[in-house]
Parts: structure tokens; C-alpha cells; sequence
């Protein structure tokens, strides 16, 4: 893969722009005219990004991607074909909500459609989760909050309010069975047996925030406060809207990089969207804090590196990452839309 820089005088140009104009910018110029990414292997530099293109206002690029993702990867059963996707079986279906998203914002409710009725197999009507993998969905176990969140969100777009209620009251689910949010949040519901707060000590991200720990998993935080937020102002009902608040200020008891990672974009995202409903400065606060913390790392030409973003050893040289970019373009230009657009 090619990345050619830009010169030193575009570079300052871009530096006048705002992080999330930076990243769209530079996603344009690796875009081919089928609405193809230069470099890309798989769905996984997509999904997020035909998605962050719609959010950002860039609505011909977006349309023209949507085209190429759904002719390349959309199957007719509505799957998604992961090949060359590392990660797909173990996500098995965090790709689709996304693209269910963009699809539904640029009013192609055919993909749209397909994609949703699709998602509608792994729905669980007893809990209102859905199962993420293939295994937990054959064993009816467990669900876990990134998953349901994001599948939530697409199902309340696209009007199908019945499932977003029966998540809502899953997410409620989850909160009141909480042991000690000052010790961490756990994130997974199995079926039968409720919260999962017994788990092998090297297993712990895998079911739960420790706020003891650095570089968790916050998303976990912010991904109910979007949704929960969202659904409030569908039904009106002011307690979704606490609930939004009540996951999202949990974060305050993490460690001290819980907004400046970016494992905090979704965060940012959850709190601009509750903060538009509140209008509270403190939810304000979280979502100015995570765009100053991604805006913090990324690069002068609009990109996010592939390396070291989520742990690690530092690389001996930093690549451009099209999927890290295209998630921080969505968080970025929802945190603008809502708080303004500051420059870097």
C-alpha cells in the first residue's frame, strides 16, 4: 500500500481545517472514482467509513461508496462477505449496523433493508440482546454491549421501535445488575444466567471495565449513551435519557486517559449526542475532552496511524490506518456538529 504525502503547503492548508474536515479530506484522496479505497483488503477498511462520509456532509462520496461496498461485499441473504478480514468471525456481525446506518441516511433502504432483516436472526426476543458470534448465537449464551449497541442504533433509524424498546430495557438490564461501577463495568448478559461477573482473570476486557486498569475498553460507556439518548427522544420518556447520563458519568471513575484514548471515541460520541438533549456542561465536558484527545493524535495530513493506536510497541515507521480514519471521522464530525467545529 501507497500513501503518497501531500506537500508542506497542503499540509499547512490542512492544518487550518478542523480534525474531522482533516480526516475527510484525506480519505477523499485514497478514493477511487468506483468508490473504491486505494490500499484497501477487506470490508474492514468499509464499513465505518462509507458511514463517516454520510455523517461528515461528504454525501456524493458516501453514495458512491455505499454503491461499491453493497455490489463488492453485500451477499443476497443480506450477510456481509469478511474475507481478508482478520477479525470478522470473532465480530461476526459489528460490520453490518454500520453500513445499515448509511444506508438509511442516504435513503437506500434497499441495502438498508436487506442488511437489518438479516441482523433480525440474532436478535434475542427473551433479553433484547443480540449475539455477536457465531458460537454464542448456536448456544443462545451470551451478548455483549458493543454489538447490541450499535445493531440498537441502526434498528431506531430505520423505525423498527420495537426491538430499540426491547434493548433499552436490556441496557436497563445491564445497569441494574451492576455490582460496583467504582470497581468497573461489565458489559456481557448471558441469556439465562444475567450479568457475567465471574470470568478467568485473563479474560477480564473481555466482559468488563477496569477502572484500574489504563486502555480499557470505554466504549463500553459511550455506546448506550448514544443509543439510549437517541431512544429518548424517539419515546420522550425523560428516563432513557438519565440512563444515557447515568452509563456515560460512570467513566468518571476510570483512570486518568479514559477521554484521551482512542478507545474513547465513542464516548465522545455518546456525550455530544446526550448533550444536545441536556444541554448539560458536564456531559458537554466528556465530549470535549475525547476530540481533543484524538485530535491530539493524529497526524497533519488527516489520518490516524495503523500501528500503536490500540497498545503496543511503537513501530519503527507509522502508516496510514483507512478504517482507524474513518471511525474518527464519524465520533469527530458528530462532536462538531454538535459543539461547533474547532481547529486543531
Amino acid at each position: 500500500m501507497c500513501f503518497k504525502h501531500s506537500s508542506k503547503m497542503a499540509s499547512e492548508i490542512n492544518k487550518a481545517l478542523s480534525p474531522a474536515q482533516r480526516a475527510a479530506d484525506w480519505i477523499l484522496s485514497q478514493m477511487e472514482s468506483d468508490g473504491s479505497l486505494r490500499g484497501a483488503s477487506s470490508i474492514n477498511e468499509y464499513y465505518k467509513t462509507v458511514f463517516a462520509l454520510a455523517v461528515a456532509g461528504r454525501v456524493a462520496e458516501a453514495d458512491r461508496m455505499l454503491e461499491y461496498v453493497a455490489g463488492r461485499f453485500l451477499m443476497d441473504d443480506g450477510d456481509l462477505d469478511g474475507t481478508g478480514c482478520p477479525w470478522f468471525e470473532q465480530f461476526r456481525i459489528y460490520c453490518h449496523p454500520w453500513i445499515a446506518m448509511a444506508a438509511t441516511v442516504r435513503a437506500r433502504f434497499d441495502i438498508a433493508e436487506r442488511i437489518l432483516r438479516f441482523l433480525d436472526a440474532w436478535h434475542d426476543d427473551k433479553t433484547g440482546g443480540f449475539y455477536g458470534t457465531t458460537e454464542q448465537r448456536q448456544k443462545r449464551a451470551e451478548q455483549e454491549m458493543m454489538t447490541t449497541g450499535i445493531i440498537a442504533i441502526a434498528m431506531l433509524w430505520a423505525g423498527r421501535t420495537e426491538i430499540a424498546k426491547r434493548t433499552a430495557v436490556w441496557m436497563k438490564n445491564v445497569w441494574d445488575a451492576q455490582l460496583n461501577l467504582e470497581r468497573g463495568l461489565c458489559f456481557v448478559w448471558h441469556r439465562d444466567k444475567g450479568l457475567v461477573t465471574n470470568f478467568p482473570p485473563d479474560a477480564v476486557k473481555s466482559y468488563m471495565v477496569d477502572v484500574t486498569a489504563l486502555a480499557q475498553k470505554y466504549y463500553q460507556y459511550g455506546i448506550p449513551a448514544a443509543f439510549l439518548s437517541s431512544f429518548a427522544s424517539v419515546t420522550q420518556e425523560q428516563s432513557w435519557l438519565e440512563l444515557a447520563r447515568d452509563y456515560l458519568h460512570a467513566s468518571r471513575h476510570c483512570r486518568e486517559d479514559v477521554y484521551r484514548r482512542p478507545q474513547s471515541g465513542k464516548l465522545g460520541w455518546g456525550a455530544a449526542w446526550t448533550y444536545r438533549l441536556t444541554r448539560d456542561p458536564k456531559d458537554r465536558e466528556i465530549a470535549d475532552k475525547v476530540h481533543a484527545g484524538l485530535a491530539a493524535v493524529q497526524h497533519a495530513e488527516g489520518w490516524w496511524p495503523t500501528q500503536n493506536v490500540y497498545g503496543g510497541e511503537t513501530p519503527a515507521t507509522v502508516t496510514p490506518g483507512l478504517d482507524l480514519t474513518g471511525e474518527f471521522l464519524a465520533h469527530l464530525s458528530w462532536i462538531e456538529s454538535i459543539l461547533g467545529s474547532p481547529a486543531a
